[in-house]
């Protein structure tokens, strides 16, 4: 899928530029032409991580709740309003991000936890429940932007700064690059140990393998699509509250980031495994760098960053539409070999 994406994505690019060459060069190296344009890609790869990591948990058990979005902005908009108005600043710097960044993880537990239950006890429709309530977390996020934490000496809708001893530390200088890149390689160490070394871990993953089977070996199907979804809303809390707090000094998000959503597309090219979602959050960074640095210095319109989510969202589309037949093929044809349906 990667290589596709690829492809088709330098295939555009001869339709959309009068120069193509100078087009794809510049999109094609455009991303490791200096030191800074290559660091772009490793800070934009750690929100990305975490929210990919959510939705490998989600996806585990094969339910697409879509609420990583949200939950990534509101962790945002509530780190930012602890950071700025409510903790006092003389807490110790590491203490201070470190409980914020918990606090992050928490919230976005238990915002998780609300389709998540829907969906169990009234088998509410996840997918369209999530996309809805992203657009009232985002919303929530605006209005404690606008009436809780807005500074008004500024002339532009933005936070109070945050206290410097909240920051998460930069790592070189000239850069964004801070210590979120070391949490965030942690977490890929941390999940895909959980999934694939602990009777959790595996419990879950038979969960969303076979439901029928695991509830006749004695698993807590609906503890594990709980545990699931809850966990996933952790990581994508943990990459709202590392971003504010790694790249900005105070809140300025007024609309949804895509990171929620570019997580999902990362976790299905990962094929949900967590030890691939850095390979595969690289490459989206890549892409994304590339297109911007194209729209900035070429004449492909910036609106070519779409255009590639939109061809890697139909690939992604595609390829689980045709593992769905295939899975629905195989089991059919072991239910007319055996008899047993």
């Amino acid at each position: 899928m990667l290589f596709r994406s690829f492809a088709l994505t330098l295939v555009l690019l001869f339709f959309v530029s009068k120069d193509p060459l100078n087009a794809v060069r510049s999109f094609m190296l455009g991303p490791f032409s200096s030191p800074r344009r290559f660091f772009n890609i490793i800070e934009l790869m750690i929100p990305l991580t975490f929210t990919a990591l959510g939705m490998c948990l989600m996806l585990q058990v094969g339910e697409f709740n879509l609420l990583g979005e949200g939950i990534f902005g509101l962790a945002g908009a509530f780190t930012a309003y602890f950071a700025c108005r409510l903790l006092p600043a003389s807490i110790p710097p590491v203490v201070f991000p470190t409980l914020l960044i918990l606090f992050g993880a928490v919230l976005g537990a238990l915002m998780a936890a609300i389709p998540a239950l829907l969906r169990i006890k009234w088998n509410a429709n996840i997918v369209v429940v999530t996309i809805m309530l992203n657009y009232v977390l985002v919303f929530f996020a605006t209005y404690m932007l606008r009436y809780w934490m807005r500074d008004t000496k500024v002339t532009y809708l933005g936070s109070y700064k945050f206290a410097e001893n909240a920051k998460l530390t930069t790592l070189i200088r000239g850069t964004k690059l801070h210590t979120g890149v070391w949490i965030a390689a942690a977490a890929v160490l941390v999940v895909w140990w959980f999934l694939f070394r602990t009777t959790k871990g595996y419990e879950i993953r038979l969960t969303g393998h076979n439901q029928s089977f695991a509830k006749y070996v004695g698993i807590n199907v609906v503890g594990s699509m709980l545990a699931a979804q809850m966990l996933g809303g952790a990581l994508a809390g943990m990459g709202g509250a590392v971003e504010i707090l790694g790249r900005y000094d105070r809140f300025l998000w007024m609309e949804q980031t895509g990171y929620g959503f570019d997580g999902m597309m990362i976790a299905v090219i990962a094929k949900k495994n967590p030890a691939l979602v850095p390979l595969a959050a690289f490459f989206m960074a890549y892409l994304k760098t590339g297109a911007n640095i194209s729209g900035a210095t070429t004449d492909v319109p910036l609106e070519f960053i779409k255009v590639i989510q939109s061809i890697i969202i139909i690939l992604v589309a595609a390829t689980m539409f045709m593992d769905s037949l295939h899975r629905r093929a195989v089991i059919k044809a072991s239910t007319e070999e055996t008899g047993v349906a």
